[in-house]
């Protein structure tokens, strides 16, 4: 006996729907996204980024398309099923199990429910799509057939032909099983089965995240793992295969009779990691073992062993990471003992050599947190010589311990610094440490837009010949801004810094002897700034001009420069157009721009409705006083100041111009100029830079400085790429500073590059040195560098 009812909707039991839909969504999908090395362990190195492509549209599958036409656009989860039980169910408020189809079916002797015909099944967020699905009542069997697909809350889709499985949904079996994983990789194999509810094991069965050739399906992927058979273990996460080829093109280039990684879902796991050899420098030739420790679910060790074989030296490199519940924290040394370096105790003799990099951040409440960074080297050369990478600037190493708070318009912050100078100083004059309190607040702007901002600071110094400085002091504005009916912006600054010094050990340059004691200073300021923007438009309003004359004047006691105060945080200034407006245009406040004077200028600028646009900006500064504030070379050593300037073309986004400058005022003379160019569209960019700055006087950190810069990227077609550049010092001593070239290919699942590097920087025991570099990345297998 049978009943068939076409064109309508059958509510079933809800036990008899549970099972049937449950057993066929079991053979789930794994998702892949672990990044494995070469090796068959996790691969910790920072994320694979691939190229991106186009997601491909959801398609409704028909009963004539084939498997491996639906495995090029397969359906995601923007898939919308028809009505069943409720207006429009989704994957997130469907019900928990709904149930359509063009026909179904029950034959009551047999004891087997019939379902053909579009067959869609809701359960929770998944869905289930076939021609055919049956549940036999008596053997507790559910088979599907014909375009079956079941589609995952994460996006992961399961394509096969047949799917059959036990209403224990402890074994099962399907034919012709594609899995679309949530990253566009996939596995393919020709039957898969399932035993105990635990294993899942794919019969010649293949893994790739390269997409398929939108103009050739028929091309086989770029590479792939092919093994006769696939074993994934749900309780150990762990994926097995027999048997495996690693294939180029279909191509088999490396075999392997067993290998095993980690399943997709487990992100990291113990073991080693990719090896890296080559030759480096000075150091010649090395090869490298990384080893990879999960000590938990949030911490882990990584120790990267080098040997470098031909200096019979062993240098080891360890880093720890750890998040906590109120924060995290990163630890990285590296040892080796070899002949001393730049700085260290004896540099012929063989001695131990390190480095330190370590950083941590802690939230204590809402309000606070606490980090530290530090940095150190057991030598000056040492981060160099070793290729360690580090966070802070080659001239000298900082380690910081300090403590912040944020609350409402108010900052704190108290830390601890500690310098190491890596360069070949020849002057006493550095910091060794420096401990200081910061207080920043702004207040809530009144009904008039006034408000107030309050800089307090406490520091103390001590350097490398003994001197030690202490400053208390508060820089307090009282900001007035305005806006006239006619358009004029009108701001009017009320300015007072105070600041207490005490000194000891200083040598003055004026006076015999180290100077010790205390010094003060009071220096109230008021200044009043104008600007008036005009603009007009042209070509009918394609195009808006707008010009912005500005005037500042300022007046403040003539407090020059006290030489009994040292200079801790405000050295190599410079006079440009960022700080010509400016009240105080020191970067600190150990000196201070006093005296009365006007400073004025222009922004002009032209707009147009594409986006393209031309400005520019002239600026001079006149004081009544020359009283040496400013040093020689400095732009401003008399009462007229150079002028300054800045010019931004951009007239369409394949050319950025940029070209600051510095004029003598008598004869026009360049005497600063910073020049940044880029011109051409993505494919091919070229990129231009020039720099000279003068130096402000003969006893500067920085001398004159002049170079230039050039890179040239090319995209020579979708996948590969090229770039050359070289940097160039124009300043004696002249020559080439480095130069460089590479040339790559790059898709959503490969990425292979070779860059060459040549470096002629010459520092104590580093020497001009080339380093070539071969890397080829495989999408979630990781990567392998040949230096």
């Amino acid at each position: 006996m049978s009943l068939n009812k076409k064109n309508k909707c059958l509510q079933l039991p809800l036990k008899t729907v549970f099972a049937t839909c449950t057993a066929l969504v079991t053979l789930q999908t794994l998702p892949a996204f672990a990044q494995l090395s070469i090796m068959g362990v996790l691969d910790t190195r920072s994320h694979f980024k691939p190229k991106q492509t186009a997601t491909p549209q959801v398609k409704q599958v028909s009963n004539k398309d084939t498997l491996s036409q639906r495995f090029q656009n397969p359906p995601t989860r923007s898939f919308t099923p028809p009505q069943v039980y409720s207006a429009q169910p989704t994957l997130t408020n469907a019900p928990n199990t709904a149930f359509s189809a063009e026909e179904i079916g029950f034959h009551k002797d047999l004891g087997i429910i019939t379902a053909s015909g579009n067959v869609e099944i809701i359960h929770g967020e998944r869905i289930l799509i076939a021609d055919t699905v049956s549940y036999n009542q008596n053997k507790n069997v559910v088979t599907a057939s014909g375009n079956v697909q079941v589609i995952e809350a994460d996006g992961n889709v399961t394509l096969t032909e047949y799917l059959e499985i036990t209403s224990d949904l402890k074994s099962g079996v399907a034919k012709q099983l594609v899995l679309s994983l949530s990253d566009r990789s996939s596995i393919t194999a020709e039957s898969a089965e399932r035993k105990e509810g635990r294993y899942t094991i794919a019969n010649n069965a293949t893994y790739s995240p390269c997409a398929k050739c939108a103009d050739d399906p028929e091309r086989p992927p770029l590479w792939k793992l092919s093994a006769k058979k696939i074993q994934h273990d749900a309780e150990q996460k762990r994926i097995e295969y027999s048997d495996v080829f690693f294939e180029v093109y279909d191509v088999p280039v490396m075999y392997f009779p067993y290998f095993t990684h980690a399943d997709p879902s487990r992100r990291r796991e113990t073991g080693f990691l990719s090896p890296s050899f080559g030759s480096r420098g000075n150091l010649d030739g090395f090869i490298s073992t990384p080893y990879f420790w999960e000590m938990g679910p949030s911490k882990d060790l990584s120790l990267i062993p080098t040997w470098y074989y031909d200096l019979d030296q062993l240098h080891m490199d360890a880093e720890y990471r750890q998040h906590t519940t109120d924060g995290e924290m990163r630890l990285r040394g590296s040892l080796t003992y070899a002949d001393g370096g730049a700085g260290s105790t004896d540099v012929t003799e063989e001695e131990f050599r390190g480095h330190v990099d370590a950083e941590g951040l802690f939230d204590i409440n809402q309000t606070w947190r606490w980090g530290f960074d530090v940095n150190h080297a057991s030598d000056e050369t040492y981060i160099r010589r070793y290729g360690m990478d580090d966070n802070t600037e080659n001239s000298h190493l900082t380690s910081d311990l300090y403590l912040e708070g944020f609350r409402k318009r108010n900052y704190m912050k108290a830390n601890l610094n500690i310098y190491q100078e890596q360069r070949e100083a020849n002057t006493n004059d550095l910091q060794d440490g420096k401990l200081e309190y910061q207080f920043q607040h702004i207040s809530t702007p009144s009904s008039t837009g006034s408000y107030l901002r309050l800089d307090g600071n406490m520091y103390g110094i001590n350097s490398k010949n003994d001197r030690r400085t202490t400053r208390l002091s508060a820089d307090t504005s009282w900001v007035v801004p305005y806006t006239s009916p006619t358009g004029d912006l009108i701001t009017l600054d009320a300015n007072l810094i105070t600041a207490a010094y005490y000194v000891s050990g200083y040598s003055t340059g004026n006076e015999p002897g180290r100077y010790t004691g205390a010094q003060g200073r009071v220096v109230p300021s008021l200044s009043l700034e104008w600007k008036k923007p005009l603009s007009r438009s042209h070509m009918d309003g394609r195009a808006n001009e707008v010009l912005e004359p500005i005037i500042k004047v300022s007046a403040a006691p003539n407090v020059g420069n006290n030489y009994k105060i040292p200079n801790e945080d405000s050295q190599d200034f410079e006079f440009d157009d960022t700080n010509l407006f400016k009240t105080n245009r020191f970067s600190g406040i150990d000196r201070i721009d006093g005296g009365q004077r006007v400073d004025f200028g222009f922004n002009w600028g032209i707009y147009g409705q594409e986006g393209g646009f031309s400005e520019i900006f002239m600026g001079q500064s006149y004081r009544l006083r020359n009283d040496g504030t400013y040093g020689v070379n400095s732009g401003h050593e008399d009462n007229l100041s150079d002028l300054v300037g800045r010019i931004k073309v951009s007239p369409s986004r394949y050319l950025d111009l940029l070209y600051r400058f510095r004029l003598d005022k008598s004869n026009m003379q360049l005497n600063r100029s910073e020049t940044a160019m880029t011109v051409g569209p993505d494919s091919t960019k070229f990129t231009l830079s020039h720099l000279y700055v003068e130096s402000e006087s003969d006893d500067a950190e920085y001398g004159t400085r002049e170079e230039i810069f050039g890179k040239l990227e090319n995209k020579i077609s979708k996948n590969w790429y090229s770039a050359i550049d070289g940097r160039y010092r124009m300043n004696d001593p002249k020559g080439s500073v480095s130069y460089g070239g590479k040339i790559g290919y790059a898709d959503e699942c490969t990425e292979l590059y070779l860059d060459f590097r040549r470096n002629f920087s010459d520092d104590r025991d580093i020497e001009p040195a080339d380093s070539i570099t071969i890397r080829l990345e495989l999408k979630n297998l990781g990567g392998i560098d040949l230096f």
